[in-house]
């Protein structure tokens, strides 16, 4: 029986992260294995999430962080620990944010044994809790995301050219071939896409498989958070909001900050000089601000466009076009 690692990074969601580790430890007790162990990295949460698994979860491999870690910072450091550490065949990357499948853990496992998958990393679905059909997280082809169940209609897995990390199976074969995530370049965002893009670059296979999945409660705001800034400031309903969403150029917490963005453009490159991020700054404020003057009928058809590309359901489509909603 190959070991398995889910690695999960949290901070400050104490009650989502006892939701998932009662999930997780709920269904490994059902199979009865005992080759899966589990390891959080806690980055420095402050709401009291380290002392409730150190006495709800005793079995959990906790790492405390210093609130500096971010995403990629964590999950580098819980892979770490389950390869040195653990000897892990397998490395299980899961946000705390999501509800696991009822047989989560058990195709887990099957894939986890299966000869043919051995060499690829498999990454889940993720659905909406409301809208079962709106898929949210899951993979990319030909720069184009996953949205929609009907890309399963004829194969329960599919290879892509990359995945989100909320949900994903790596063998230990492809950390020992390419290393762990980039926690420098990708501090919060973009690790993920960057490791999996060289995974596939080192011969790997990135396979999407609906057979493992989750659901999260996907909020209309979530959805704004991650369209292109422009859309953003066409919706934000007055000039605090606008000047959050030019902030959002530098900040880490942002799904566009320039260091992620010129990075992941710019995957396998060893040094970006500086002045590229420059430039992409000054493009993109200056891309932001002008949209102010475009016409409004083709900002609203762009906007449906998008909407449309991302399987988003009718009444929250409806909802992010009446405006004044962030």
């Amino acid at each position: 029986m190959p070991k398995i690692s889910p690695i999960i990074p949290v901070r400050n969601r104490k009650d989502l992260t006892r939701h998932i580790l009662s999930q997780l430890y709920d269904q490994i007790a059902l199979i009865g294995t005992k080759n899966i162990s589990v390891v959080v990295v806690d980055d420095g949460s402050s709401d009291g999430t380290s002392d409730m698994i150190q006495t709800e979860f005793t079995a959990v491999h906790l790492i405390e962080g210093n609130g500096y870690l971010w995403w990629t910072g964590a999950i580098y450091l819980g892979m770490e620990y389950a390869i040195e550490k653990l000897g892990s065949d397998y490395i299980v990357w899961l946000n705390d944010d999501i509800s696991l499948g009822e047989d989560f853990v058990v195709k887990l496992c099957e894939i986890c044994e299966s000869p043919e998958l051995a060499n690829g990393v498999i990454g889940g679905i993720i659905r909406d809790q409301t809208y079962r059909d709106w898929i949210v997280f899951s993979g990319m082809v030909n720069k184009k995301l996953i949205r929609n169940m009907d890309y399963f209609a004829t194969a329960s897995i599919v290879e892509v050219d990359t995945l989100n990390g909320n949900l994903a199976i790596i063998p230990r074969v492809v950390v020992d071939k390419i290393g762990l995530p980039d926690k420098k370049r990708f501090r919060h965002y973009g690790g993920d896409f960057d490791f999996l893009f060289r995974a596939k670059n080192a011969g790997f296979k990135v396979i999407l498989s609906s057979s493992i999945q989750a659901i999260t409660d996907y909020q209309v705001s979530d959805l704004i958070r991650y369209m292109p800034p422009w859309m953003q400031w066409y919706l934000a309903p007055n000039l605090v909001e606008r000047k959050k969403i030019l902030q959002g150029f530098t900040n880490l917490k942002s799904h566009y900050n320039i260091w992620h963005m010129v990075n992941i453009n710019h995957c396998g490159v060893s040094h970006i000089p500086p002045w590229k991020y420059v430039i992409f700054y000054i493009r993109q404020v200056l891309k932001v601000v002008s949209s102010t003057f475009w016409w409004q009928s083709q900002k609203e058809l762009a906007i449906q466009e998008y909407l449309n590309q991302q399987n988003v359901p009718d009444k929250i489509a409806q909802i992010v076009m009446k405006k004044n909603i962030l």
